[in-house]
């Protein structure tokens, strides 16, 4: 995990949507999925809930949010 994906999934939280946070961070869609995927495989756990239409947040996720925000403030 390192701070450009802590950054990804951030700014995925707050927007739920892959294509606008993928323009916003000035990376592809395709791109930010695979951070988004990669950082959930290191952690073990599921950070979205994903269909075609949506994306939302898992309980971990909503966890993950809160923890990853305060450290990233503080950093």
């Amino acid at each position: 995990m390192d701070l450009q994906q802590i950054k990804y999934f951030l700014a995925l939280a707050k927007e739920l949507h892959f294509w606008n946070t993928a323009g916003k961070m000035n990376i592809t869609q395709s791109a930010l999925s695979r951070q988004i995927q990669s950082l959930e495989n290191q952690l073990g756990v599921q950070l979205f809930e994903r269909n075609k239409r949506n994306v939302k947040l898992t309980a971990r996720g909503s966890i993950s949010q809160r923890k990853m925000g305060s450290r990233a403030q503080q950093a």
